[in-house]
This record gives structure tokens, sequence and C-alpha cells, in this order.
């Protein structure tokens, strides 16, 4: 595909639309080169001599993605004009050490950081990654999401009110805290509200909404909970009252904050003074094939345990390589 947008013109039905094959590419299949190109219009294959290739990670960090400087084009392969080092070895995650947890870990990790006094900021590196984040946590369940869009965007643009939208979270909260689940406040790509300035510290939701509700160490145990509990929230869950009951399921509550943005946006996408303050932390969410490094003594030591518990082991032997 890559040489028929470097020669092609438009075609007649190129023409009809008015727009070359390039444009009618970055309109239709790359949600990631419409980004880059920001609203430009992509320029004709013409202009392709004017840039020059450079290389780049794919938000993953697992290969390298090569964009065009002049035409916005992206592609995985290298091109052969491309003017650089070799593709020798797997490319460097330059995230490596950033705070990170696998997919299949959330649920330890979400605790952990809970445990620390910290709701954990998922970064899950583009919308496919959020999708399966998501997915993820549901399967974990109970959970309820809650999506921060009419807090950032408004109501002109979500059609749905403030006020309102306070009360379902409200609601959310309290029905996770009873079943022990998780509160997902759902940043997508949009962003974080101001917690403190538009909802917490306001007097029309201050009563619903407290700032405490948002600090993990202010949610281990019934205390305050009585503040945002309505009169039909307080049911007697069998032979318990409902504070008791509430003391009980409350300790497995969790919130986390779920973005589709990476470790290496999410500083620009998300106004992190808006969070509340020293109550959060960010972590990369990895997908794929979880890879942990072993020691050979380690791993002999782990076989000599099996193989003593078991009087057998079988092993299964995965090789893994990055095709760039």
């Amino acid at each position: 595909m890559g040489e028929a947008l470097r020669t092609a013109g438009a075609t007649g039905s190129a023409a009809a639309l008015g727009s070359t094959l390039f444009e009618q590419w970055i309109a239709g299949t790359s949600a990631a080169a419409t980004k880059a190109a920001n609203g430009k219009t992509a320029p004709p294959p013409s202009e392709y001599a004017k840039g020059a290739w450079i290389r780049t990670l794919n938000l993953q960090g697992t290969c390298y993605l090569y964009i065009h400087t002049a035409t916005y084009q992206m592609q995985g392969s290298r091109p052969e004009d491309f003017v650089g080092g070799e593709d020798t070895g797997p490319a460097e995650d330059p995230f490596a050490s950033f705070p990170s947890t696998h997919i299949d870990s959330l649920k330890a990790d979400i605790s952990k950081c809970w445990d620390a006094g910290k709701a954990p900021l998922l970064l899950c590196d583009g919308d496919e990654g959020y999708a399966e984040v998501k997915a993820a946590l549901a399967a974990a369940g109970p959970v309820d999401a809650v999506c921060m869009k009419p807090f950032v965007r408004g109501v002109v643009a979500t059609k749905i009110k403030f006020a309102d939208h306070v009360e379902t979270m409200r609601k959310a909260a309290v029905n996770m805290m009873k079943a022990g689940g998780t509160l997902i406040l759902d940043l997508s790509d949009c962003g974080t509200p101001n917690w403190k300035e538009k909802i917490c510290d306001l007097a029309d939701y201050k009563k619903v909404w407290p700032i405490w509700m948002l600090d993990p160490n202010q949610n281990r145990s019934c205390d305050k909970h009585g503040q945002i509990f309505k009169t039909d929230e307080k049911k007697d869950v069998g032979d318990k009252d409902w504070d008791e009951a509430l003391e009980g399921t409350i300790k497995n509550y969790r919130i986390v904050y779920v973005s589709s943005c990476g470790p290496c946006n999410y500083e620009k996408e998300i106004t992190l003074a808006h969070m509340p303050q020293g109550k959060w932390t960010a972590l990369r969410v990895k997908r794929g094939v979880d890879v942990k490094e072993i020691n050979l003594k380690s791993l002999v030591d782990a076989l000599d345990e099996a193989v003593h518990c078991s009087g057998m082991v079988y092993i299964y032997i995965y090789m893994q390589y990055v095709n760039i």
C-alpha cells in the first residue's frame, strides 16, 4: 500500500471525492494518522519527496512505527528509503521504568495501590488497550463505570445535566460499597473533572460527593458513609444493620481511574492538577504475554519444589521474539 500511496494520483473515484488515495487512507483507515495530521488536509503524493521518514515506537512499546514527515503516512515495515540505524533486535521501551501492571494482574495491583492510600490511574495506551482493560475489570467484577464526559465536556455536548450525573456517580459508589466492588471513574479520552472546585467543594454537591469519597483511607470501613447514603439505602441485610453489613463489604471496595492515554501523553492530555492531590498513582497497563525475568537458580528451586510436592512436573517452554 505504501508504494501505491507514494505514486498514485487521484483516480476517477478519488477525484469525484476531491481527495487523493492518501487522503482517503488517512480519513478512513488510520485514527493515529488522522490525529497526527491534526485536522490538516493530507498533501498530495507529489509532496512525498519533501519529507523524510522518522522512526518511533508504537504505544505499547513493542515494535517500531515509521512516520513520514510530509505526508503523515504511517507503516510498520521499514521503508526502503529510511535513513537511520538498523532494526536489530526488539525496540527499546522508553517507558520501561514507568510504574506498570499487567492486564492479568489488575485486581491484585489495584489492591496494592489502594492499601497504600492511592487510587490507581490506569493508563491503557490507546483505544484497544482501553477496551481490553475495561473488559478485564468487568470480568473480575462486580464493577460500575461512570463516564466523566458530562463533567468535562458539559451538558451541551453530552445532554446530561451536571447535577444528575453527580447523583448517578453517588448511586454507583453506594452500590459498589455494598457489593464490595470496583467503581470505575472513566476518563476515557476526555480527561478528569476539576474534582475539588467543580464538585467536592461546591455547596450543591459537597454533601452528595464530598472530597473524602476519593480518599482510599476514608473508605476502608464504615465511618462517614451515613452522610451519603439515603434513607432507602440504609436497609438491614439479613440479621445485620445496614452499617454493620457495609463494614464487611466496604473492605473490598475500590476506585480506579481509567484513561485511554499512555505514559507518553497522559500528563498533557489529563489535567493532573484537577485530580485529588496525593490520592492517586499512575500505572501503565501492559498487555500480551507477561514476560518476567527469572534467574537459573530460582528456576531450579521452583522445579525442585514442584517435583517435591507433586512427584512430577511438566515444563512448557515459551519462546517469544519481536518481529520488527
